[in-house]
């Protein structure tokens, strides 16, 4: 009988310490690495997207963190980006799955980018089109877009699903001109047609 209770307890004891293992009780604790939060937003009740970047190489990524229990908080997957390489005024990163897609983006330090928006309601528009949008253009049709200001050259989104529409990017400056964008299937590059 003894044996039969050990072994009940061992089970028990396996089962406690898998349920809790990689539990934390601060979201940036349970980014693998040695990262500085830079910002975090709910998901749901469910999870907490977060906005990171690593103290040592100073890339950037983001991570999907679940809640358990109320308050503890377990890795759920992230994405690393590197650095906004010289010349681009942005560098995105993204990660989905079923329920959501999360997009962290970085800005080049003196690209005066104020603005970022996710989305279009302009159909048709190619990579090599040359066309006009404002941020006053993004506001009217806001049902079409997240947009979001950029704090710190830092921005973080949290949309419904992947698709070409939350993977097009524009940057707007202060007075809301267009100066950069990354259209589904392009590359990120400032805009300086007029």
């Amino acid at each position: 009988m003894k044996k039969i209770l050990f072994g009940i307890f061992i089970i028990i004891g396996i089962f406690l310490i898998d349920s809790f293992s990689g539990l934390h009780f601060k979201e940036i604790n349970a980014v693998p690495g040695d990262v500085k939060l830079i910002s975090s937003s709910d998901i749901g009740g469910y999870a907490k997207a977060v906005l990171f970047e690593d103290n040592t190489t100073r890339k950037f990524g983001v991570a999907e963190i679940e809640k358990k229990f109320g308050f503890l908080y377990r890795y759920d997957g992230g994405s690393w980006s590197g650095m906004v390489e010289k010349g681009k005024p942005f560098q995105a990163n993204g990660i989905g799955d079923d329920d959501d897609f999360l997009v962290a983006i970085k800005t080049a330090k003196n690209s005066n980018i104020e603005y970022i928006a996710l989305g279009n309601h302009m159909e048709g528009v190619k990579p090599s089109d040359k066309y006009k949008l404002t941020l006053d253009d993004v506001r009217e049709n806001i049902d079409e877009y997240y947009l979001k200001e950029v704090e710190d050259n830092y921005v973080l989104f949290v949309t419904e699903e992947y698709s070409e529409d939350t993977w097009t990017i524009r940057a707007f400056d202060e007075e809301g001109n267009l100066i950069a964008d990354e259209l589904f299937g392009g590359e990120a590059r400032y805009i300086d047609w007029e």
